[in-house]
């Protein structure tokens, strides 16, 4: 059960991706550039869920920016992999916010929390993993990928300038929060 189902309050949901060719690289794992953009979508579709996204910004002459960026790589996802994207709020101000992000290996057979995966399932996926030295089929793999802290910000649309967030995303970011030190 999530937090927003026992609290009532509105929650950012993971996002469920497939790892599709288009974001590997030569030697066949996910570019490190792509994991950033996966958060960014994923945190894209929780405020766009929340009402809150580009289109309730655009309405208002505003656009939202990342002011800052840091990444740290774990291990490596490949080709097919399914991914969940864990978006966190860690801070709400006057005129920015910080998430987290965690791109993690989707557990076999586990299902989404919110439903969301970008890519159907192929028909013909195999369904035993191809055995590994030891017999025992693909060894345990990382779970964790890779770790991002995002500083998103609002600007006017028409010169750039910076402006406050708008209420009601300070509102949505400060409910989704677990703590209440905001």
């Amino acid at each position: 059960m999530t937090a927003a189902a026992t609290t009532g309050r509105p929650a950012l949901l993971p996002v469920r991706r497939r790892v599709e060719h288009v974001d590997i690289d030569a030697s066949g794992v996910v570019h490190f550039a792509r994991y950033p953009s996966m958060l960014e979508s994923a945190a894209l579709e929780n405020l766009d869920r929340l009402g809150v996204g580009l289109d309730a910004l655009a309405r208002d002459g505003l656009d939202l920016v990342v002011a800052e960026m840091s990444m740290r790589y774990h291990a490596s996802a490949r080709f097919l992999d399914r991914l969940d994207l864990e978006i966190s709020v860690l801070h709400v101000g006057a005129a920015s916010f910080r998430l987290s992000g965690t791109v993690l290996r989707a557990r076999p057979g586990s299902e989404p929390e919110s439903g969301s995966e970008q890519q159907s399932e192929p028909e013909n996926e195999p369904e035993n993993e191809p055995e590994n030295e030891n017999g025992s089929g693909r060894e345990e793999e990382p779970r964790r990928l890779s770790t991002g802290v995002f500083v998103f910000g609002v600007v006017d649309r028409t010169t750039g300038a910076v402006r406050p967030l708008p209420e009601q995303l300070r509102k949505s970011l400060k409910e989704c929060r677990h703590d209440a030190d905001i």
